[in-house]
């Protein structure tokens, strides 16, 4: 599990079946608010049902990226037809940002099932002749904007917000208002979403003026945590994360330049209104975009479909897709000869995947042969050859992507320093992390009691939670203390006879041994991790 997101929600999920509370989300047994509780219980069901994994633990993830896919293929048939609704499916599925996230222990695929499901239902509704069919839709929309604020706050409610109000502002369908049940849909969201939010905030006092100001307005607004970039930050990330559809995007634009319809409309807004507020934050990561990507889709499979009448286009775009691919494989293939073209972190990775990527590439020439040979001799008509090459190329593209970032997911995991410490603890051991922290560790290693955080000064975040840090939360009724400043350690050192095992970064020995006034024992080293004990 990539450290520190897929580690951190695991665990919070696991602690939840150890402490059996279902209402405060809890990390190394110490209180973490800063997200809601909801994609920790989906994925709490899922260890239920299927035992603690991180296979589990993803579950959730991929269920809601199948969600997207058929929320997706069934407005686009609706809308359009059969081949609209095929291909944006198929570029939704295998855009890489999209693919990556699905296979993610984390909540923003959640959050973008939500706001899809809650988008398309808007639509639906606005345009359903049928009392009952409406009613049914904005049942749907306010079930789904409830549990996306159940799973990342407000923003799940923001995001199709914007979208609405600019899409009435601009069509002056005010009126449609009065036909989306505003009032019952209010008190269906309120009962979802409330109960949660005031009990929490009644055993964790100050709760929602902490979430509510600190991780929304104050994220948005400030740089105070660190997560600033350039305001063209999120170009660059949407154009690499759709890949390899990203050359779609210039006749998406060219085809709604010669002819915007309402449905066109819509998804333009939808792909642009969230891209345009998340440029203006303060707060930036790749994944804050990701609920635009099921518009992307729509619109690049409606752009493939129109361009079929022009088989020219249509072929065009194809191969250019094709070569980003075959291109990507090439990339790696050098790579894997002359490691310095690559990134350090998955030389390693790409030297020892090196027969998947050479697979790769040969099976990419034979598709495209037996497509270029299919179409001289007419084997088919119409999109089917060119659906069938696209499925073949974006499998073999899946394929190697998850064969490359197995092996590199480790140099971004604790599970090889939770299996090296495993050997090394037992009962009267008390683990300790020294101004470090590794959130996957405790799921890992399955802990039943918290590991020792040791912090020298105050950060903006502690255990990565800006929750953390501003309040030191007491830990779980019976658990002891967890927080300790380099002092208070120091005393416990001095006075408990315990066994420790002090996991700390390399470069930190020195100042540990200076800071305690003693000297430690070196049991293990994993990267630039040492495990140490008493001398």
């Amino acid at each position: 599990m990539f450290e520190p997101d897929e580690g951190r929600n695991a665990e919070k999920a696991r602690e939840i079946l150890v402490l059996g509370d279902w209402l405060t989300p809890h990390e190394n047994f110490v209180p973490v608010l800063d997200k809601p509780m909801f994609f920790y219980w989906l994925v709490a069901l899922s260890y239920k049902g299927f035992g603690i994994s991180e296979w589990a633990a993803r579950l959730p993830s991929a269920l809601a990226a199948l969600g997207c896919l058929l929320v997706v293929y069934g407005f686009a048939r609706s809308r359009w037809g059969h081949w609209e609704a095929l291909w944006s499916a198929l570029i939704l599925l295998s855009s890489v940002e999209f693919f990556l996230l699905a296979r993610l222990a984390v909540s923003d695929m959640t959050l973008t099932f939500c706001t899809t499901l809650a988008l398309c239902s808007f639509y639906a509704a606005v345009h359903d002749q049928s009392e009952r069919a409406r009613k049914i839709h904005c049942l749907v929309m306010y079930v789904a904007l409830a549990l996306g604020t159940l799973t990342k706050g407000l923003i799940a409610a923001a995001i199709p917000g914007m979208v609405y109000f600019v899409y009435l502002l601009l069509t002056k369908r005010w009126s449609i208002l009065g036909k989306l049940y505003l009032a019952p849909g209010a008190l269906v969201y309120l009962a979802i979403v409330a109960p949660w939010y005031l009990w929490v905030d009644a055993r964790n006092p100050g709760f929602l003026r902490y979430y509510f100001w600190e991780e929304h307005f104050v994220r948005f607004a400030s740089d105070e945590f660190d997560r600033s970039e350039s305001w063209y930050y999120f170009v660059f990330v949407g154009a690499i994360g759709f890949l390899p559809w990203t050359m779609s995007v210039p006749m998406i634009i060219r085809r709604l330049w010669r002819k915007l319809d309402d449905k066109d409309l819509f998804l333009s807004l939808w792909a642009v209104c969230p891209f345009i507020f998340f440029s203006a934050s303060k707060s930036q990561l790749p994944h804050y975009i990701l609920p635009i990507f099921p518009a992307l889709a729509l619109l690049a499979g409606q752009a493939i479909v129109a361009g079929c009448a022009a088989t020219r286009q249509q072929s065009r775009l194809l191969v250019l897709v094709w070569l980003v691919i075959t291109g990507f494989l090439a990339y790696l293939g050098f790579g894997a000869v002359w490691p310095d073209l690559l990134p350090r972190k998955i030389r390693f990775p790409v030297a020892e995947k090196s027969i998947w990527i050479a697979t790769g590439a040969a099976l990419l020439f034979l598709t495209y042969a037996v497509f270029t040979f299919g179409k001289a001799r007419r084997w088919w008509a119409g999109q089917s050859g060119s659906f069938i090459l696209a499925n073949c190329s974006v499998l073999v593209f899946s394929v190697v992507v998850s064969q490359v970032l197995e092996p590199a997911s480790l140099n971004r995991s604790s599970k090889e320093v939770a299996q090296v410490s495993t050997p090394l603890r037992s009962e009267n051991n008390q683990m300790v992390f020294y101004d470090t922290y590794m959130a996957g560790l405790p799921f890992y290693l399955s802990i039943e009691r918290p590991i020792w955080v040791v912090y020298p000064k105050r950060k903006t975040t502690l255990m990565g939670s800006p929750y953390i840090s501003k309040n030191l939360p007491s830990p779980a009724l019976g658990y002891g203390k967890v927080l300790f400043t380099v002092e208070e350690f120091a005393e416990a050192w001095k006075q408990s006879s315990r066994p420790f095992r002090i996991i700390v970064k390399a470069k930190n020995v020195a100042r540990l041994h200076k800071e305690l006034d003693t000297r430690t024992k070196q049991l293990v080293a994993v990267g630039e991790y040492v495990l140490l004990t008493r001398e």
